[in-house]
């Protein structure tokens, strides 16, 4: 019987392992797929790396002051899936009120979170972000798991609150 359970353990381990090692695959490639798209812009939009998020500035922003964690956040968005680019739209407020959070204490998505710090009033671009920084190994909503996302984000107003 022990002989069974540490037979048992061992092709868990294995299938564990296996699994991880195709995750961290999936979101290499990923990574590498999200970088030809962005080396697809051009030279004059600015591309922010910040903690596995990218973001490709479309149009620059009108203030100096850039988001901040504590600074109360009012922004139109579009979330697609990526597949070399936008894929299908799963949510936007564009057609209706900012979207209002307070960054850095109300819940972003990791990947989100780390795109917008640093944007201005006024700014418009991509953040694009491999699976492991949006949903991870869980479906969420109509979005597959280990899925990259691009959110099209527009600033609308920062009220710094430091």
């Amino acid at each position: 019987m022990r002989r069974y359970l540490l037979i048992l353990t061992a092709a868990a381990f294995a299938v564990l392992s296996c699994d991880k090692e195709d995750r961290k695959n999936t979101y290499a490639s990923q990574e590498a797929a999200i970088d030809s798209y962005v080396a697809g812009f051009s030279t004059e939009n600015r591309v922010v790396y910040r903690k596995g998020a990218v973001r490709v500035v479309l149009q620059e922003g009108t203030s100096i002051d850039t988001l901040k964690k504590g600074d109360s956040l009012y922004f139109y968005f579009s979330g697609y899936t990526f597949s070399h680019g936008k894929g299908s739209l799963f949510a936007t407020n564009v057609e209706g009120l900012p979207k209002k959070i307070k960054y850095g204490s109300d819940p972003l998505i990791e990947g989100l979170k780390n795109g917008l710090e640093g944007m201005r009033v006024g700014e418009n671009g991509y953040i694009i972000f491999s699976g492991q920084y949006g949903y991870g190994n869980q479906i969420m909503f109509n979005i597959p798991k280990m899925t990259p996302l691009l959110f099209d984000i527009t600033i609308y107003k920062i009220i710094k609150n430091n």
